[in-house]
């Protein structure tokens, strides 16, 4: 088993059960409890958890600007973004925007993951400048506090420059008649989501799954238009026959 698929079934271990331990971990992967202990460290050095005498458990990620959406439904998120994590295809082109999960979904970007990301969010930004062999390209524009992201017609124009192989965007609600949406005071996002959606090969949305189902006053595209929800568990098959994309 590769390194990187090791750490990443145990952050799904980490966020699922609270806690992990190195003996149970050593015989989980059939590897060194030395082996383990690395991995650990590894995942220290990248802010994602912290250790304990025996093993490991969830850390506050402290990102900078980031409001306290961010403790909310944290280890929910945690999961949604590592099944975001195992999508990133390398030396390829995407787009971040913002939101709580999007934050965490950057922080958990290994230090060697080699991308151009594209984002108009401070906090996402902060996480990936941490990254040596990432190439950050900030959408300049007018500062929207509540989103902590920069917005409007600059932003906007910036875009067409970009085709992107893959884009992770928030979501507010999701249903399957009205499409993705999100609400005000985050009405000027719509905009920069819908031409992200336009510019991308494959386009995920990361949600709660509390928020399948639920609608709000502006939409951003139907569901046809995207490759795949997230979500932090398995959505039931009547639900799924809904929509007009996959879940993972």
């Amino acid at each position: 088993m590769l390194k990187e698929e090791r750490q990443r079934l145990i952050l799904n271990e980490l966020y699922a059960s609270g806690k992990v331990v190195v003996d149970d971990l050593s015989e989980t992967f059939h590897a060194s409890k030395d082996t383990i202990r690395r991995d650990l460290d590894d995942l220290e050095s990248q802010g994602i958890l912290k250790r304990v005498y025996g093993g490991a458990i969830p850390d506050r990620i402290q990102t900078p600007g980031v409001d306290q959406r961010m403790y909310v439904n944290k280890d929910e998120k945690y999961i949604i973004a590592q099944k975001a994590i195992s999508l990133l295809k390398p030396h390829s082109l995407i787009a971040i925007d913002g939101g709580s999960t999007n934050a965490i979904f950057a922080s958990l970007i290994p230090l060697s993951a080699s991308l151009q990301v594209v984002t108009n969010n401070f906090p996402v930004a902060e996480e990936l400048k941490k990254r040596p062999q990432i190439e950050v390209i900030f959408l300049g524009g007018r500062y929207n506090r509540k989103s902590d992201s920069a917005v409007g017609e600059a932003a906007l124009e910036q875009l067409s420059a970009f085709h992107f192989d893959q884009c992770f965007l928030g979501l507010y609600g999701a249903d399957p008649r009205i499409g993705v949406s999100v609400p005000a005071p985050y009405e000027d996002e719509v905009p920069l989501k819908k031409e992200i959606v336009r510019r991308s090969q494959e386009v995920y949305f990361m949600c709660l799954s509390s928020k399948l189902g639920k609608s709000t006053n502006y939409v951003v595209c139907d569901t046809g238009a995207i490759t795949a929800i997230l979500t932090e568990k398995s959505v039931p098959s009547s639900l799924r026959r809904e929509y007009q994309c996959r879940f993972l």
